[in-house]
């Protein structure tokens, strides 16, 4: 089975663009205006309010944050008469029933600009309720018929625009884009959100400090992932490229630090990587492992970051044999040149206590077989690979280099 020719064409040209021969193609994001690093998210957002001139704010938030710490609390405090609304009814990878219930409270409150604080699944959450409310989402079905394989036409003028605070090092506060899980099929549908970045993103050191260290670390290595796939991709830029290798050092210095307990260097360390890595991740086609982890964590039902540990490391052993020097100069922004790329990855996450197989993390090794239709039907998965991948035993191979 193989994703069709078309489909494939108008799946990579939903995000890049054909280029003439030999032109680089950097994209910043649309709608992002500012970053803020080094935030106090206590002040700042009241103060951006000001300065965009919002004057209904919403908040969402993780369930966790808003529930053990007081960040919320002091955020709500701070915008005052202007609140109309909040909420933590988020749900892992951000279901549509519950994105649709958020879309209906967010119009009857009138709010005029979304505040999304918390890990992956709030900032895609915030997303998804951006593009329900600019094009008039009612259903299950109005939404299915927005995913990108449907070549919807969106409206780029969106009538709602976030402010986002981002509490993991996944990167998703830097993709317009997102896959919430369709609650009757169990399975993933991606959509494109315009301006679906925020207008500025805040990076608050006191903020992460409340992040449970084990989901601080996994998320810690999904953005190593995604650096290393900017550096090796198919279609490389010389401005992402250097970003992406500055990107992964931090990440690979901090991880272990922050594994030890050393916080106080290693969050501010992994929020600067996640500026830098995710500032790249629209300009250059990522591969196999970006986008498995999209198929085999709702398949397996387990959490896209450990995910992420093992497919990172099946990736990095399929191009054992594939002589690229952009391998080697990841290895040396990991401090370790010379050496081969998935022995660093399996010692860092072995260093750290996370998986490095299927088993791991919950996998039967004999059902992989199940999972490899549902891989060549995605759009992504075999379009941008430094070592070529096109067939269901080229999928069996990698995902077999990890089930142990």
């Amino acid at each position: 089975m193989t994703v069709p020719a078309d489909e494939r064409v108008r799946a990579e040209r939903a995000y890049f663009p054909a280029e003439p021969s030999g032109v680089q193609r950097y994209h910043f994001p649309d709608g992002v205006e500012e970053v803020r690093f080094g935030a106090d998210v206590t002040q700042d957002v009241a103060a951006l309010c000001e300065k965009y001139g919002y004057q209904r704010p919403f908040v969402f938030s993780s369930r966790t944050l808003n529930r053990t710490t007081d960040i919320v609390d002091r955020i709500a405090e701070s915008l005052r008469t202007k609140l109309v609304g909040r909420s933590d009814r988020v749900g892992e990878h951000a279901p549509l029933s519950n994105v649709i219930a958020a879309i209906s409270e967010v119009r009857e409150a009138n709010a005029d600009v979304l505040v999304c604080i918390g890990g992956g699944s709030v900032m895609d959450f915030g997303k998804f309720v951006q593009l329900g409310v600019t094009e008039g989402v009612h259903t299950r079905d109005d939404f299915r018929a927005l995913r990108v394989d449907q070549e919807p036409k969106l409206n780029q003028r969106p009538e709602l625009r976030q402010i986002t605070i981002p509490t993991t090092f996944s990167l998703p506060e830097w993709t317009p884009a997102g896959t919430p899980v369709d609650d009757e099929t169990g399975k993933k549908i991606t959509l494109r959100i315009p301006d679906g970045v925020g207008r500025a993103i805040l990076y608050d050191p006191n903020v992460v400090r409340h992040t449970p260290v084990r989901l601080a670390l996994v998320t810690a290595i999904r953005g190593l992932d995604h650096s290393i796939n900017t550096v090796c991709s198919t279609s490389p830029v010389d401005l992402c490229t250097v970003l992406a290798l500055q990107a992964i050092t931090h990440f690979h210095t901090a991880i272990p630090l922050l594994a030890k307990g050393d916080a106080d260097i290693a969050l501010p360390m992994l929020q600067r990587a996640s500026w830098l890595g995710g500032v790249c991740q629209m300009s250059v086609p990522h591969g196999f492992s970006h986008f498995m982890v999209h198929v085999l964590a709702p398949w397996a039902n387990i959490g896209h970051s450990e995910t992420a540990c093992v497919m990172m490391l099946a990736q990095a052993r399929w191009w054992r044999e594939h002589n690229d020097p952009r391998l080697a100069d990841v290895a040396a922004a990991m401090g370790r040149p010379g050496e081969t790329l998935d022995v660093i990855l399996y010692d860092l996450l072995r260093e750290i206590g996370l998986p490095t197989s299927l088993r791991e993390i919950g996998i039967d090794p004999t059902t992989i077989h199940e999972v490899v239709p549902l891989a060549l039907a995605h759009p992504y998965v075999t379009l941008h690979n430094m070592r070529p991948i096109a067939t269901a035993d080229d999928i069996l191979a990698i995902l077999a280099s990890v089930v142990e």
